[in-house]
């Protein structure tokens, strides 16, 4: 069941004399009342959750965020017995992503029989969602995000599949938890860098651990040289394709990918977006840092110096240079 289908049917039907909003019953199998709802005349959209009173806490601090707030209310049909969560659309801007988050809860919930069990569940789907639309822009990745998650998924399609099974692989994939480098293996740590600058290129390093290897074993840096064009090359959408077709026989990594692709602001209402702009790679080398690498690590820094950023040069970094099947053979040792 698609939800946009249901609201723009809700949305062209008249106003209903006796209520001010148009509701569809779905999810027909659990035992508790999930509606699809416009309210009249502004046509505001609403997921609404009848359950019994009882089951609702009104301590309950329920998430809210610049597109969409939850109230609590009792509708004429309620009683006493039964109250109504209403998540309600709050800005217009947002339509796209709420529509989303909605299908993302209403799917959640189809598995989740018993109301109690169920507003649980609401909450914490929002709280997800939340957090989400705290960190990313509502309306998508921004250029330079989009060639980085197109190099993270060009090495995870690239190297760590065709090496390792494929949950481990992408459970290794790691820096939308905030781990200092993209990858972290038994043996070592990748950190990939994406650039469609000319020559001479230089790769920007977000922090003084980014390049430190205290923890991680040998760090190797991926530096990715892409064309960028308009409708010529591999599309973000089409490497997305690609690696979730790799997973697709495996449920447990195939949920991970998806968990991380939503860590990192990729969703699909925006390939139209996207897919306009293809990526070819001119070239790639894996650097293998060491003590005499180009960098700045923690343990340089005088006290009080902090949030170090930087840049280095491919040219200074090409004397470390590494073969790719040393890569594989660090990837699969213990540190």
């Amino acid at each position: 069941m698609k939800i946009e289908d249901v609201w723009n049917l809700l949305e062209q039907g008249g106003n209903d004399a006796s209520s001010n909003y148009l509701t569809r019953r779905i999810l027909p199998d659990v035992n508790y009342d999930v509606y699809l709802a416009i309210e009249k005349p502004l046509n505001t959209r609403l997921l609404m959750l009848r359950v019994r009173s009882t089951f609702l806490d009104r301590k309950t601090v329920y998430p809210t965020s610049s597109s969409f707030t939850v109230n609590r209310v009792a509708l004429s049909q309620d009683g006493e017995e039964y109250g109504t969560l209403q998540l309600v659309l709050t800005n217009a801007r947002y339509k796209d992503i709420f529509t989303t988050l909605v299908q993302d809860i209403v799917d959640y919930l189809a598995s989740v029989a018993d109301g109690r069990a169920a507003i649980s569940a609401f909450i914490t789907r929002l709280k997800r969602w939340q957090t989400f639309l705290e960190k990313h822009n509502p309306e998508g990745l921004s250029e330079i995000a989009q060639q980085g998650l197109y190099g993270e998924l060009w090495f995870l399609r690239q190297l760590v599949f065709p090496h390792l099974e494929l949950f481990k692989g992408v459970r290794c994939w790691t820096g939308s938890k905030g781990t200092q480098q993209d990858f972290q293996f038994p043996g070592c740590a990748v950190e990939v860098k994406t650039t469609s600058a000319k020559q001479h290129q230089k790769l920007a390093i977000a922090s003084e651990r980014q390049l430190d290897d205290t923890g991680a074993g040998t760090v190797v840096l991926l530096h990715l040289s892409l064309d960028v064009r308009q409708e010529q090359g591999e599309t973000l959408p089409a490497m997305i394709a690609s690696v979730r077709s790799l997973v697709a026989g495996d449920a447990i990594a195939r949920d991970e990918l998806e968990n991380l692709l939503f860590e990192v602001g990729y969703l699909d209402i925006h390939i139209a977006r996207y897919e306009n702009i293809g990526y070819t790679i001119r070239e790639h080398n894996y650097f293998k840092v060491g003590a005499d690498f180009p960098k700045i690590i923690e343990s340089d820094l005088r006290n009080g110096v902090g949030d170090v950023r930087y840049t280095v040069s491919v040219a200074e970094c090409k004397r470390f240079s590494v073969l790719e099947s040393e890569v594989i053979a660090l990837m699969g040792d213990q540190p």
